[in-house]
């Protein structure tokens, strides 16, 4: 995958997630996708239900789930983080 389709994907999910008010940042290291996903807990736990269901992912996994006090990522509706060791978007949900 390319650095524009990687953009169109980033582009996408933040017209979509601004619909839903919810915030995350988006990682791609030239292999894997990490995201973090910010927003109510109804509507995010929707947003991963169809995440899943898409036939373009594959190895699916949830890393962490957790309530937080403030959004790290609340001026994105998602952040494209360009961190090839993700580390970024780990530090945030570490936080």
């Amino acid at each position: 995958m390319d650095a524009a389709q990687v953009n169109e994907i980033a582009a996408v999910s933040a017209q979509a997630n601004a619909q839903r008010d919810v915030t995350g940042a988006l990682a791609y290291n030239g292999r894997n996708f990490c995201q973090v996903l910010e927003g109510e807990d109804a509507v995010v736990r929707n947003l991963i239900a169809k995440i899943e269901q898409d036939p373009r992912h594959s190895g699916f996994k949830i890393i962490d789930k957790k309530s937080v006090d403030h959004r790290h990522f609340a001026e994105w509706s998602m952040k494209l983080v360009s961190d090839l060791d993700f580390s970024t978007v780990i530090n945030a949900m570490n936080a």
